[in-house]
C-alpha cells in the first residue's frame, strides 16, 4: 500500500474514531445536563478539568507523539531493533512519570484551588475553594493511567498502524460515559446526594475509561507481537543507539510536543484564571460568573470541538508520514501531503464552523436549553474552531518537518498574546471576550507555522489558494442556503422550544451538506481535494 493511501486510510480510521467519540462526547451532555441541572452545576466539573489537562500532558511530556515519529524515522531507516528497543522502555518511563504527576497533582489540589477562588474576585459564587480541591484530587486519579496508554497509542501509529488507536479511544469513551451517567444519575435520584459527589463520580470517569482503552491496547499488542518480532529479525541497519542517545532524542522530540499538547488546555487556564476576575471588575455579580464560565469553558466548548475532530485525526495521521518523507529527502512527496491534508481539513471545517455559528440557537438549545447568553458565545467560538483546527495541523507539520524546536517560540508567543488582552476584552466584552482572545492568539500562532512551513519545508503555498477560495465559496453559498430554509422554518414555529430546535436541525443540516457536496462535486473541488475518492462517492451518489 502506498503511503498517501496509508495515510487517508488513517486519517479515515482515526477521523471515524475521533468523530465517535466527539459525538459521545456531545450527546452525553444532554442527559448529563438533566441530571446535573444547568450551566452553573456544571462548572464545577470544568474547574477539575483544564488542570488536569494541562498535568496529563506534563506527565506525558509530549512522549507518546516523540515515540511516534521515533519509531517512523528508524523503521523508515531499517532500524527496527532501535525503535524497538526505546518503545520498550518508554512504556516503563510513562508508568512512573504517571505516578509522579498523580501526586504532584493530587497535593497541589489547595493551592490551584485557592487561586481559582481568588481568581474569581469573591463574592456570591457557587463552589468554594474546598469544592474545587476535592474534584481535582478525584480527577487526577486518571492521570497515573493516561501517560502510559497515550504512549502505547504513540507506538502503533509510528508503525502506521491506526486501528488501535481508533479502537481504543472509542472503547475508553463509551466507558467514561456510562460511569459519569449511571453514577451521577444514582447519586442524586437514587442515593439524594449532592451535586458535588455527582461531579466527583463524573470526573473519576475519567479514569475508569483509561483503564478500559489499555485493556483493548493489550489485546492489539497480543495480535501484533509476532509480526513485529519477525520485523526485528530484519534490521540490516547497524545502527545502534544507547538508552541515553535515544532519550536525548526522544526529549529534543518530545518538548515541542508537550508544549503543543499543553497550548490548548493553557489557553482554557488562562480563561479559567482572568474570566471571573475580569467579570469582577467589569461589575458583573458572583451568581452569573459561575454559570458563564460552564458555557464557555464546557457547554459550547464541548460543541465546538466536534469540527476539530477532524485536525486531531489528520495531526496524527500526517506526523509519521511526513516524518518519513522528510528524512529520505523525499520534498515534493511532503509538499503533496502536507497540501492534501490542509485542503482536506478545510473542506470538512470550513463549512462546520461557519454552519455552527449560522445555527447557534438551534444547536445549543437542542443539546442544552434556550439560553441567549449560551446561544451568543457559541456564535463568536464556532468558527473559531477553523483556527483552531489549522493550528493543531500547522504544528504537527513544523514538528515532521524537524523543526520543533520553532514550536516552542510560537506557542509561547500565543499563550503572551492571550493572557495579555483577555482581561481588557473580557471586561469590554464578557464572556464573548475570551472567545475573541483565542481567536487572536490562536490566529498569530496560525501565522508563524505557516512561515516556518514555507521556509524550511519547501511548501509552495501559492498551490493552496484557488482551492481554499473555492471551498470558501461554496461554503457561503452553503450559509446562503441553510439561511434560506432556516428563515422559512423559523416562520412557521413560534417558539425556540427543544423540539423545534431539533426538528430545525434535521431539516437545515442535511440541506447545507446536500448543497456543499453539490456544489463541490460540480466544480470538480471535491476532485481536487478527495482525489480519486470523489470518483468513488460518484459512483454512489448518482446526483453528484
Amino acid at each position: 500500500m502506498s503511503d498517501q493511501k496509508k495515510m487517508f486510510r488513517g486519517t479515515f480510521l482515526l477521523t471515524a474514531a475521533t468523530f465517535t467519540t466527539q459525538i459521545l462526547g456531545m450527546l452525553y451532555l444532554i442527559p448529563f445536563y438533566s441530571i446535573m441541572g444547568g450551566e452553573e452545576n456544571l462548572a464545577l466539573y470544568g474547574y477539575a478539568y483544564t488542570p488536569y489537562t494541562i498535568m496529563l500532558s506534563i506527565a506525558a511530556a509530549g512522549v507518546p507523539g516523540a515515540v511516534s515519529k521515533f519509531v517512523a524515522k528508524y523503521n523508515a531507516l531499517g532500524a527496527y531493533e532501535t525503535s524497538q528497543k526505546l518503545y520498550k522502555s518508554s512504556l516503563l518511563v510513562m508508568m512512573a512519570s504517571g505516578i509522579i504527576a498523580f501526586l504532584v497533582l493530587y497535593f497541589m489540589a489547595p493551592f490551584i484551588a485557592e487561586a481559582q477562588s481568588a481568581a474569581g474576585g469573591g463574592g456570591d459564587h457557587r463552589w468554594n475553594t474546598e469544592d474545587i480541591t476535592s474534584i481535582i484530587r478525584v480527577i487526577s486519579f486518571a492521570v497515573i493511567v493516561v501517560p502510559f496508554m497515550a504512549t502505547w497509542r504513540g507506538i502503533f501509529q509510528g508503525h502506521e498502524s491506526f486501528g488501535p488507536t481508533s479502537v481504543s479511544s472509542v472503547v475508553e469513551q463509551i466507558l467514561r460515559i456510562a460511569v459519569l451517567l449511571s453514577g451521577a444519575f444514582i447519586v442524586i435520584n437514587v442515593m439524594d446526594g449532592s451535586i458535588k459527589t455527582a461531579n466527583e463520580i463524573a470526573v473519576f470517569a475519567a479514569f475508569v475509561g483509561a483503564i478500559g482503552a489499555t485493556v483493548t491496547l493489550a489485546i492489539f499488542w497480543r495480535k501484533r507481537k509476532p509480526f513485529l518480532t519477525e520485523q526485528r529479525k530484519q534490521d540490516r541497519s547497524g545502527i545502534s543507539l544507547s538508552y541515553g542517545e535515544m532519550y536525548k532524542e526522544i526529549i529534543r522530540y518530545g518538548l515541542p510536543f508537550i508544549i503543543v499538547s499543553m497550548s490548548i488546555p493553557v489557553v482554557l487556564f488562562i480563561d479559567q484564571m482572568t474570566h471571573n476576575n475580569a467579570l469582577s471588575l467589569a461589575g458583573v455579580p458572583g451568581s452569573l460568573q459561575d454559570s458563564w464560565f460552564g458555557m464557555l469553558n464546557l457547554t459550547t466548548h464541548k460543541l465546538v470541538m466536534i469540527p476539530t475532530a477532524f485536525a486531531s485525526a489528520f495531526a496524527i495521521t500526517i506526523l509519521p508520514f511526513i516524518t518519513k518523507n522528510y528524512q529520505q529527502k523525499l520534498f515534493d512527496n511532503v509538499h503533496d501531503q502536507v497540501k492534501s491534508m490542509i485542503l482536506m481539513l478545510l473542506f470538512f471545517v470550513i463549512p462546520a464552523g461557519l454552519g455552527m455559528m449560522i445555527l447557534s440557537a438551534p444547536i445549543y438549545t437542542s443539546f442544552y436549553s434556550y439560553n441567549e447568553i449560551g446561544i451568543m458565545i457559541l456564535t463568536f467560538y464556532a468558527p473559531v474552531s477553523i483556527i483552531i483546527s489549522l493550528f493543531s495541523v500547522t504544528c504537527s507539520i513544523v514538528q515532521g518537518i524537524d523543526k520543533q524546536n520553532l514550536t516552542f517560540y510560537v506557542v509561547i508567543v500565543m499563550l503572551v498574546i492571550k493572557a495579555a488582552i483577555n482581561i481588557p476584552l473580557i471586561m469590554n466584552f464578557y464572556t464573548v471576550g475570551a472567545v475573541m482572545g483565542t481567536a487572536i492568539a490562536l490566529g498569530a500562532g496560525v501565522i508563524m507555522n505557516l512561515i516556518i512551513i514555507k521556509k524550511h519545508g519547501k511548501i509552495r503555498f501559492r498551490a493552496f489558494i484557488a482551492p481554499i477560495f473555492q471551498i470558501t465559496v461554496c461554503a457561503l453559498a452553503m450559509l446562503l442556503a441553510v439561511e434560506i430554509v432556516y428563515y422559512l422554518f423559523m416562520m412557521r414555529i413560534d417558539d425556540m422550544t427543544k423540539l423545534n430546535s431539533v426538528l430545525t436541525l434535521l431539516v437545515t443540516v442535511p440541506a447545507g451538506v446536500i448543497v456543499y457536496l453539490f456544489i463541490s462535486f460540480k466544480t470538480g473541488l471535491a476532485d481536487e481535494v478527495l482525489g480519486e475518492r470523489a470518483q468513488k462517492i460518484r459512483r454512489k451518489v448518482k446526483f453528484l
